[in-house]
């Protein structure tokens, strides 16, 4: 299990990581959300998230892929899903606590990706996602 927050401290949660689905998204709408480049997402198994304290300062924000959810105090960006938690769950790696030592497999959404940005060829690139996830 991991553990996150948001900037201010006031939400934190709990979740079981699937370390080998952590990718850098480069979709627009994680660039527009996150206000960044890209997004590190670490993918976790939906039925096992925990909230420790704050769930009550969860937002919502319902996209026409899935559901975004932020900290309503310090506007801290937590984690995606979809309605269904365990088909699909993902969490910020930059709200993750302490020295996890995860880091991203790949890039993915590459075909909408910022004009002015090239991502790292150290890891694999994908114009969508990749198999599997």
């Amino acid at each position: 299990m991991i553990q996150g927050s948001c900037q201010c401290g006031k939400i934190v949660y709990q979740v079981e990581a699937i370390p080998e689905h952590t990718y850098n998204c480069h979709c627009s709408a994680c660039r527009k959300a996150h206000g960044a480049t890209f997004a590190t997402q670490l993918f976790a198994k939906g039925e096992t998230l925990t909230f420790l304290q704050g769930e009550d300062l969860l937002s919502e924000y319902v996209g026409e892929v899935g559901i975004r959810t932020f900290c309503s105090n310090c506007g801290t960006r937590l984690m995606n899903y979809a309605a269904d938690k365990s088909h699909y769950l993902s969490v910020a790696l930059a709200s993750v606590e302490g020295d996890h030592g995860i880091v991203p497999v790949a890039h993915c959404n590459v075909e909408s990706k910022a004009l002015w940005h090239e991502p790292s060829e150290d890891i694999p690139l994908f114009q969508g996602f990749p198999d599997g996830i």
